[in-house]
């Protein structure tokens, strides 16, 4: 959490945070305010309540909407928002009780706390997908939600939500169909807060594999084993790339592949693909009669089962990491010409 606990020592210093955070919920075109009523908050009288969202984007990976002082029991807390959105509710104080709710635009809701537990209540969006039931079965219930419900933002509310655990800690992996769904979903809302919150856990963890290049080996169509802690020690940039023979996108990007190849090959830059099919001849007849493919091009045919795509994250393709020779993510996601511009820059062509 980011609240600053230091300043509920101080008076001043709290009536400045909390004002600072009112002056920043000041309605903004196109948001309507939400209201949250905590009650039941005796054993935490002047303490502060924090009303939030989990933000990787934000230093502390959480951004604060409001806080509160808790006054005969009892608090109330605003923010003016444009689209549903999950949020996050603390006593912030030793051990103080929290609970997760989704909050709309224009509706009020009510925060209950029965000693150390408190629970989250009010709208249409909170019953749909919020509720926590010990019997319940979540995950599919969610998973309902996010692939077949009519309104596209409880998809994507469900599908935030199924990015966490019973406990509320954020899974480690997601799967190809939750992403085929974000990718959707992104389409049909364009601008919308839950989608951008996605897609910043899952930079966040892409960043963080990327930042520690794994090694690994493979065999090439020959039977050739290829490390890959060999190629980049013999190049200066490697590309590793990630495709498959039945991928429209990866098969697309195999001109740009050819062009940049041909023209940084000689200044130190190598490709690596790496081959996600789980048949081997489909992976022969697409290199080597289909596409000509003559870089460095290696699989397991195990798809996404293999280890080498689990080591780096890949639930979608194409996926590549553009690599240094001391083992350095310089750039992801080349795709078109990105490449080559990209490898212009750093070869100095």
């Amino acid at each position: 959490m980011t609240a600053n606990v230091a300043s509920r020592s101080s008076g001043l210093a709290l009536g400045v945070a909390l004002g600072f955070l009112a002056m920043a919920a000041s309605p903004v075109a196109g948001t309507t305010e939400t209201t949250v009523t905590a009650v039941g908050l005796d054993a935490y009288e002047g303490e502060v309540i924090e009303f939030g969202y989990a933000d990787p984007r934000q230093a502390g990976g959480f951004e604060v909407l409001d806080l509160a002082l808790i006054q005969n029991g009892e608090a109330t807390l605003r923010a003016t928002l444009a689209a549903p959105l999950d949020a996050e509710f603390v006593v912030v104080t030793d051990k103080g009780p929290r609970a997760s709710g989704i909050v709309e635009p224009g509706v009020s809701h009510e925060l209950n706390a029965d000693g150390s537990a408190m629970t989250f209540s009010g709208g249409n969006y909170q019953a749909l997908i919020g509720r926590v039931d010990a019997n319940d079965a979540v995950e599919e219930r969610l998973r309902d939600v996010y692939r077949d419900h009519d309104d596209p933002l409880a998809r994507v509310l469900a599908l935030r939500r199924a990015w966490k655990d019973r406990s509320g800690a954020w899974r480690e992996t997601e799967d190809s169909e939750q992403m085929a769904v974000l990718a959707e979903l992104d389409q049909a809302l364009g601008d919308n807060l839950s989608i951008d919150l996605i897609n910043a856990l899952i930079d966040s963890r892409d960043e963080a594999s990327a930042k520690a290049i794994r090694d690994f080996t493979a065999f090439n169509l020959a039977g050739e084993e290829v490390r890959l802690r060999d190629v980049l020690r013999e190049n200066r940039y490697t590309l590793v790339e990630f495709w498959a023979s039945w991928c429209g996108p990866c098969i697309a990007e195999i001109p740009y592949l050819q062009e940049a190849y041909e023209r940084f090959r000689k200044s130190g830059f190598e490709i690596l693909a790496v081959n996600l099919d789980d048949d081997p001849e489909n992976w022969r007849v697409a290199s080597e009669e289909d596409y000509d493919i003559n870089w460095l091009n290696v699989s397991d045919n195990q798809a996404f089962g293999s280890p080498v795509a689990k080591l780096y994250r890949v639930v979608a393709i194409p996926a590549n990491f553009l690599v240094s020779t001391e083992g350095k993510t310089v750039a992801r996601r080349l795709r078109g010409t990105n490449l080559s511009e990209t490898l212009a820059g750093l070869l100095d062509h």
